[in-house]
């Protein structure tokens, strides 16, 4: 009995020595700028190593302004409309899952399929919002939900217009001479984009990126550190 009491006490301690790293390292993350998340983004792309190093600031900026630009204009239109309502107004179709119905849906919180679909993966979302109170922190002015949902939002305005920077943006991949150059679109703008749009449509006080972080530690603690130190060491 006294092993037993010994073995959970310690499980006890270790438990509360992680929710006080996350606590610490949550913090860490509210306090970086929106460039320093952007160069997360771009890190995690898979054309990164064709990206110039002198062509990241003009991705960066005119990401963030291609975002902000479209969120502001739902704001003008739409006033105080919420994410769900701007989203039905717009003719999106809007599906909560809550069943897993392949091993992909563990991976997902948001999924934007064309032309008019949001699908939230509710089960995936409510982990991470448990991770939040078990921690007792109130993180962020609006809901998980809220923010996957925005970001997806982003996603179908982008679909729908050709002309956004984030889909006339290319990088070189290779070339024949002078005859012919391969370009490809990259997956970081887009993403950039989304999170600068969900930022400024619900008015957050962090960036959206942290999303990553809370949702990957909520799962597993061990990759959620590994991710932050990722994050905290890109410059």
């Amino acid at each position: 009995m006294l092993e037993k009491d010994k073995q959970l006490k310690l499980q006890r301690n270790r438990q509360s020595e992680e929710e006080e790293l996350i606590r610490s390292q949550l913090e860490s993350l509210m306090e970086l700028s929106q460039r320093q998340f952007a160069l997360y983004e771009i890190s995690k792309d898979p054309k990164k190593n064709k990206i110039p190093e002198e062509s990241k600031e003009e991705i960066i900026d005119k990401s963030i302004a291609c975002g902000k630009k479209e969120a502001q204009k739902l704001i003008e239109r739409y006033k105080d409309h919420s994410a769900s309502e701007i989203a039905s107004k717009l003719g999106i179709q809007v599906k909560y899952k809550d069943q897993e119905e392949s091993p992909l849906d563990a991976l997902y919180f948001g999924l934007y399929d064309s032309p008019n679909t949001i699908t939230l993966y509710k089960k995936n979302i409510s982990i991470a919002e448990s991770l939040l109170e078990k921690l007792e922190y109130k993180l962020i002015n609006v809901s998980l939900v809220d923010m996957v949902l925005s970001h997806e939002l982003f996603h179908f305005i982008e679909f729908h217009n050709k002309t956004l920077y984030t889909n006339t943006k290319g990088i070189k991949l290779w070339s024949l001479g002078k005859f012919y150059t391969r370009t490809s679109k990259l997956n970081c703008t887009s993403e950039i984009a989304a999170m600068s749009f969900s930022k400024t449509l619900l008015g957050l006080n962090v960036d959206p990126n942290i999303l990553d972080y809370i949702f990957l530690t909520s799962f597993n603690f061990e990759k959620g550190k590994e991710l932050f130190h990722r994050i905290m060491a890109l410059e």
